[in-house]
């Protein structure tokens, strides 16, 4: 592999970078503000998450990638770009380099075409497309089992053994959609519009799968019958209300994926129980809550965040054990 290498974790909500040598140089929100004729970057990641919008100007907020995939390869070499020149020194941008790109399994065959393509033109000179499930398994060590990776667009669930992949499933159930289904909650009961920001604080800070919480915030919205501000008591028992059936929903698919998990993988599913990880799995009490629901012991990796990041990373130390998974010789 050339001189620099990078493994790089594309996730929906946030675009993380692990370089060999160095560690975990860089995690940013997917996104940026472009500007013009959508052309121009005017700020990317926590820069362009946190403007305010009255200050937008004729800005507009782009994801280029959605549920795991690149959605718009042109904007994405925009943002993208704008990542590396914070990671590379001045000048350095036009050197080669090698990107270990970690991507939702459920991905096409034409969508990772997308995703090489997307990388060389931004200056690797090999690209290399790996499955994430493939990455926390060496994360944690090279142990087989089930993962559930709760991210923000998606949830990939994951039966992994020395020889790969061999069960999972990818579904939409996962931080966003907790979002907005407490806006949607917030509306049905108290008749209260609330905004994104608003309801991804109540997810980040007020959610919780204890029965027990009894916590209360107050937030305001517009009313619905009358589009006036409005006010509203929002319980910790709403919003429990609001995500658990999603949540129930994910159940039925860690189980649909054990059922195909051959046995012998799933015996040792049943015995170590499942790894869990993704930056929604740090919602209070839902790890546990996944546990009692399907009557399984549970360990939360130790870096949820960033846990495929440094699994890619371990990968660069180890090129032949990549090959072997990926079905690439490195010699």
């Amino acid at each position: 592999m050339s001189q620099i290498e990078f493994a790089i974790d594309l996730g929906s909500s946030f675009f993380t970078v692990y370089q060999k040598g160095a560690g975990l140089v860089l995690r940013e929100p997917n996104m940026a503000l472009l500007a013009g004729d959508g052309n121009v970057v005017r700020e990317v990641g926590y820069k362009a998450k946190n403007m305010h919008v009255s200050t937008l100007g004729n800005s507009k907020p782009v994801y280029p990638v959605k549920e795991g995939v690149i959605v718009d390869s042109d904007t994405a070499v925009l943002v993208f770009k704008e990542f590396f020149k914070k990671i590379l020194p001045d000048g350095i941008i036009k050197r080669k380099f090698t990107a270990l790109v970690l991507v939702t399994s459920s991905m096409s065959v034409q969508d990772r075409r997308v995703v090489e393509k997307v990388f060389t033109k931004l200056g690797a000179r090999a690209v290399y497309v790996c499955d994430s499930p493939l990455a926390l398994y060496e994360y944690k060590n090279a142990t087989s089992g089930l993962y559930v990776d709760i991210g923000g667009g998606k949830t990939e669930v994951a039966s992994v053994s020395g020889n790969g992949i061999v069960a999972g499933a990818v579904v939409n159930i996962a931080g966003n959609a907790f979002t907005n289904a407490i806006i949607d909650y917030v509306a049905e009961k108290y008749y209260v519009k609330i905004g994104e920001i608003t309801a991804e604080k109540l997810k980040c800070e007020s959610l919780s799968f204890y029965r027990n919480d009894t916590g209360v915030d107050f937030v305001s919205g517009m009313g619905l019958s009358d589009g006036m501000p409005k006010n509203a008591e929002i319980r910790a028992q709403d919003l429990f209300e609001a995500v658990a059936p999603l949540v129930d929903d994910l159940v039925d698919v860690i189980m649909s994926v054990l059922g195909a998990t051959p046995p012998e993988l799933a015996l040792e599913v049943n015995r170590n129980g499942i790894y869990i990880t993704g930056g929604s799995s740090q919602i209070s009490g839902l790890n546990q809550y996944l546990a009692d629901r399907l009557g399984l012991y549970s360990t939360t990796l130790e870096d949820v965040e960033n846990g495929v990041t440094l699994g890619g990373g371990k990968f660069l130390d180890d090129v032949k054990k990549l090959g072997a998974l990926i079905g690439v010789d490195f010699d």
